[in-house]
């Protein structure tokens, strides 16, 4: 999916240039496009196609890459005497990946005991899968005996398939299993002896089409993917003391969940051995606010500045607002309704919904929420909680998997109405290094269940120096997330009901990270676009800022080129003004409304969409508040 980014200047006139160089995407791997018939699968990897991959280094104890690999000793790590240092490959033919390991290893082999094994084990995200985020399909390819009737391990064994296309309790597959992944094995050595061996490589297929991936498509494809390298030694040789096992990842260690992040292998036809390879943006681009005054944090949002800050929706329940967002943000974005007190999920009467707006200005990043919300209560419970939360990569901190911790700033009403920061942002906050306010809209009120709330308004202040990021920013590379709360409560409890959205990250455990770029040249002045998005019908953004005085901006999207009638309406439904704009473009448009002759007070308005061949009429309708 590519993503269009709209640019406007804005009276700004830039005499030079300050070049930063941007960081390198260590989170995705191209797979150059071969001819059909250029693999033999015979785990020799002897092929010319494979001199010319792009390669990816799986080495214990390096990182593999940013934000999320890692490594672990999963038992006695002062016992490691032959760490992984392996080196895996990618290509395409047609729309079958192929993948090539070259792995040195002086033990080979593995039982039935919990990693007592040599593994690879993989995750590919299956993009024709209903859930929210994409469902992960598991590839474990390995020497684990457990689950078979007989857990002697065979000498001179090959691995076997375990997952969607393998069998945990035998060693048997389909044709449909083998067509959709297979591989073959060169082991330099014996396996499952108790003599030294130099290493196993293995060459692999996965069909790309079973999962909804089309790498032969004229604009390419990225399959979601992650991986981990198992390797146990010394388990045949009689000395206990000698046993070890480590686990090295490459962006997420595990196969069947989704957690940490995916890694990315892009493909495209015209991308083949030798071809220069192009750039992958980032998911973020995150503007500089220098050019204007710093906002002050009241919760208000009426600083010129948040206007040019990056700009993103959540919505719950809303696919076409998830297509909008870059790289995996389609597939690992999403939602999830938890189960309260033990009652079933309750039909999600009022679905929340939050325009975001991300900036830096010097070491500070600045956050701002736009929420709404009818119905606003406030609640200690994590799973019915109404607030926002921005989830952000430590760049100081890793945890025992030696991967980059991820801290949960969050702010969300309290039982007894207030707003509270929670997780990490108290002790931000508590060393100065973080403030936020909240204002209400309208004539929202906490926990009053007989009346229709508007929703709030959410404005934060991080210091990144104080999530491991120097006085330089570092490398200028954000990873991060946004999350959605939204819990409602009824007279009937068998009506409450909590849920979660969100924006590549739920919590600090994943399943995505967003890769940033603090841009020291794309400034807030610019105005730059949500990712912009055709949509099926009329939809409707929005208008900011809200509350306005006296003007605001009504953002919208339409299918098709036509004319859009707008209609504002005071609360006794009395059109109070209306407005035509005629030969408006297919995607994003922006009209502007001023209230200079109304009085302050809530009012409603429509857009009515008719397209140019006057064969689709459509409205969609929307609240603002003037404040005078």
């Amino acid at each position: 999916m590519k993503n269009k980014i709209l640019f406007t200047l804005t009276g700004i006139i830039f005499s030079a240039a300050v070049l930063f160089s941007q960081p390198v995407r260590e989170d995705i791997i191209w797979a150059r496009t071969i001819p059909q018939g250029s693999i033999l699968m015979d785990g020799v990897l002897d092929e010319a196609a494979w001199d010319g991959a792009e390669v990816l280094s799986i080495a214990y104890g390096q990182n593999a890459g940013l934000p999320t690999s890692g490594w672990r000793a999963e038992f006695q790590p002062d016992a490691v005497t032959d760490p992984t240092n392996a080196t895996v490959k990618f290509l395409v033919e047609g729309n079958t990946l192929y993948a090539g390991f070259n792995i040195p290893d002086s033990s080979i082999g593995g039982t039935q005991d919990w990693a007592r094994w040599d593994a690879i084990l993989m995750s590919l995200k299956d993009k024709l899968s209903s859930g929210s985020p994409a469902a992960p399909v598991e590839y474990f390819y390995t020497y684990w005996l457990a689950g078979l009737p007989n857990t002697t391990p065979v000498v001179g064994a090959n691995p076997r398939f375990i997952g969607r296309y393998g069998n945990f309790n035998d060693t048997t597959r389909t044709p449909e299993q083998i067509a959709a992944w297979d591989a073959r094995t060169v082991i330099n050595g014996v396996s499952n002896d108790p003599f030294r061996d130099d290493g196993w490589v293995v060459e692999m297929k996965f069909d790309l089409g079973v999962l909804g991936y089309d790498v032969t498509d004229v604009n390419g494809d990225f399959v979601m993917f992650n991986m981990s390298i198992w390797d146990c030694d010394y388990l045949f040789e009689g000395d206990p003391g000698k046993i070890s096992t480590t686990r090295t990842h490459w962006q997420s260690p595990w196969g069947n969940a989704n957690g940490n992040n995916v890694g990315k292998i892009y493909a495209r036809p015209d991308i083949g051995i030798g071809s220069d390879l192009p750039d992958v943006g980032y998911e973020m681009v995150i503007p500089n606010g220098a050019a204007q005054d710093a906002p002050v944090i009241d919760g208000i949002l009426d600083e010129v500045v948040w206007d040019g800050a990056f700009t993103f929706d959540i919505v719950w329940d809303d696919s076409l607002t998830r297509s909008t967002y870059a790289g995996a943000g389609p597939w690992m974005s999403g939602q999830w309704q938890p189960e309260i007190g033990g009652n079933p999920r309750p039909p999600v009467l009022d679905p929340g919904t939050a325009k975001v707006k991300m900036f830096f200005r010097g070491t500070d990043l600045y956050l701002a929420g736009d929420i709404s919300d009818q119905v606003v209560i406030g609640s200690e419970v994590y799973d019915q909680m109404d607030g926002l939360g921005i989830i952000l990569g430590d760049r100081g901190a890793k945890n025992v998997e030696e991967v980059m911790e991820f801290r949960i700033l969050r702010v969300s009403f309290a039982s007894d109405g207030t707003a509270q920061p929670y997780d990490y942002l108290p002790g931000l906050i508590d060393s100065s290094a973080a403030e936020f306010a909240v204002t209400l809209k309208g004539e929202t009120t906490v926990n009053d269940q007989n009346d229709v709330d508007e929703g709030f308004y959410l404005e934060m202040k991080i210091d990144l120096t104080k999530l491991g990021y120097d006085f330089n920013l570092s490398d200028r590379s954000l990873f991060a997330g946004v999350l959605l709360g939204d819990g409602d409560s009824f007279d009937d409890p068998l009506k409450n009901y909590g849920t979660r959205t969100w924006f590549f990250r739920e919590h600090g455990g994943g399943p995505a990270a967003a890769w940033g770029f603090l841009d020291e040249n794309t400034l807030t002045s610019v105005r730059e676009s949500e990712n912009v998005f055709v949509p099926a019908s009329i939809n409707l953004t929005g208008n900011y800022p809200n509350p306005f005085n006296p003007s605001t901006k009504i953002r919208f999207s339409i299918p098709s080129s036509g004319k859009v009638e707008l209609k504002v309406f005071n609360i006794l439904g009395e059109v109070v003004a209306a407005e035509i704009y005629t030969v408006l473009k297919a995607g994003l448009n922006e009209i502007s409304f001023s209230g200079s002759n109304l009085s302050s007070g809530l009012y409603l308005y429509q857009l009515n969409y008719v397209n140019s061949a006057s064969e689709i009429s459509e409205n969609v309708s929307g609240k603002m508040m003037l404040l005078k």
